[in-house]
């Protein structure tokens, strides 16, 4: 790493010894630097390194903070949530891992069989003939993507139910809500969708038993069982990385290891980059993380390497607006008068993008809201890389070209409403309008070490960019 010099903030944290320590890191703060050098001083300190466990989300990024930690002579097993909950159920019992193709089969099967499709998706068809209109309906529905969007939204229930670690009888309380919250057609479709989701998840649970395997939700609940009945390895120190992305289960995970072990906690990430919440994710366990370990200090690291003053400015006034973020102040030595450059054109992309890569130099991502949308550039140059912004969150590049900023329901903000069945199971804070997708739009802006380059529709802009222009014009170029 060459010769290293910390920031206060950082310098702050490596030398705190609260049991259990939250670290704020804004956008390009150096929290894995923070990460590497903290846990340099416990070893120094004369920690084991066994004795720390070090934790993050994927496997790419534990092994890239391996990789650092290597760098600086420390060899530690980065661990993701599932690998470590797999690796304390082997030590109890023999088990595989499901393909998750499983449920979607399970799921298809049962929906196919279902005489009442056209209750929940409160299809209203026309009626045609004098036949069955029931099984007109139905169908129908079997021959267009129904079926598929039904699948999709019981299995996303499915893995709710059990990233939330809800207990068995707990559609019991479903009901209960339905009745309570619900006029009389939406409460019979919603009766209807729970007592058919609750047949699929008893099928899928003895499936899961009778073939002696296990879901990714099963790794953690299933350990944290385990931990709590049996103990676990003595650790020392718990080391989070990507903190704003844990779950229900993930944190019950960490708290009977903690009981267990008497272990400190150093979690560290940005709320204002907290993108997975379909995936359980719940931004509540982070805002209260004082609620939910006592004795808890919060440290922020204020200082960007990455963005400009100006950038800083422009994006904080945009995810501030959501009420559930929490406030911080980032500065930076780096200065860009106009740091957000936008290019109009009328109908596609391809009008203006010669001109656009013509002028670009350095690595550049190109950042669209799902992978289609990578069909709408015409050709991408060799210092350039599509991503999705999901993909380029925790990376940076020199420049970066936004697309898909249209008002369109798949555009950016994505307008596709979740289910309201999924509310049953959903964490119930954080409904501000487009909270996540502001979120999302915020990654998006602060992976520039020097210029955003949004490419907007002229007759049909994004909300956001609308709203950019509106709050934040004077650092915002205009260039066609």
């Amino acid at each position: 790493m060459g010769k290293i010099i910390l920031d206060k903030y950082q310098k702050k944290v490596i030398k705190n010894k609260s049991k259990n320590l939250l670290v704020i890191a804004g956008a390009g703060s150096g929290k894995t630097l923070t990460i590497v050098y903290k846990i340099k001083k416990l070893i120094n300190d004369g920690i084991n390194p066994l004795d720390i466990l070090c934790i993050t989300f994927t496997k790419a990024a534990a092994t890239s903070l391996h990789n650092k930690l290597l760098k600086e002579n420390i060899n530690i097993n980065v661990k993701t949530f599932h690998s470590l909950g797999y690796q304390i159920i082997k030590s109890n019992k023999t088990v595989t891992l499901i393909d998750e193709e499983n449920l979607d089969n399970i799921i298809i099967n049962e929906l196919n069989k279902y005489p009442k499709l056209n209750v929940l998706i409160n299809a209203n068809f026309i009626e045609i003939g004098k036949g069955n209109s029931d099984e007109i309906k139905n169908e129908i529905i079997k021959q267009t993507k129904y079926i598929e969007y039904l699948k999709d939204i019981i299995k996303t229930f499915i893995n709710l139910f059990k990233s939330n670690n809800y207990p068995h009888n707990s559609f019991n309380k479903f009901h209960e809500e339905n009745k309570k919250s619900n006029h009389y057609h939406k409460q019979y479709r919603h009766k209807e969708f729970l007592k058919l989701v609750k047949k699929i998840y008893i099928k899928y649970e003895s499936y899961l038993k009778e073939t002696n395997q296990i879901d990714f939700h099963d790794m953690l609940n299933q350990a944290s069982d385990i931990v709590k009945k049996e103990g676990i390895y003595p650790y020392k120190y718990i080391i989070i990385d990507e903190y704003q992305d844990i779950s229900f289960n993930k944190c019950e995970l960490i708290k009977n290891i903690q009981k267990q072990t008497n272990a400190s906690l150093l979690a560290v990430g940005d709320d204002w980059q907290s993108i997975y919440k379909f995936t359980g994710s719940n931004l509540e366990i982070f805002t209260k993380f004082k609620k939910i370990f006592p004795k808890a200090k919060i440290i922020k690291l204020k200082r960007t390497y990455r963005n400009s003053k100006e950038l800083i400015k422009l994006t904080k006034k945009f995810i501030i607006k959501n009420p559930y973020q929490i406030n911080k102040n980032i500065s930076s030595n780096k200065t860009n008068k106009t740091p957000v450059h936008i290019y109009y054109y009328k109908n596609n992309i391809s009008e203006i993008w010669n001109v656009i890569s013509s002028k670009i130099k350095g690595k550049t991502y190109i950042l669209g809201r799902n992978n289609k949308d990578k069909n709408k550039v015409p050709f991408i140059k060799k210092n350039m890389e599509y991503l999705t912004i999901h993909k380029s969150k925790g990376l940076e590049a020199q420049n970066v070209i936004i697309i898909n900023l249209e008002n369109t329901i798949t555009g950016i903000p994505s307008k596709i409403q979740n289910s309201d069945y999924l509310l049953y199971v959903a964490n119930k804070e954080d409904e501000y309008n487009y909270a996540e997708e502001r979120r999302l739009f915020y990654v998006a802006l602060t992976r520039t070490q020097s210029t955003v380059i949004l490419l907007v529709n002229k007759t049909n802009p994004s909300i956001f960019v609308t709203e950019l222009l509106k709050d934040s014009g004077k650092y915002i170029k205009i260039c066609n």
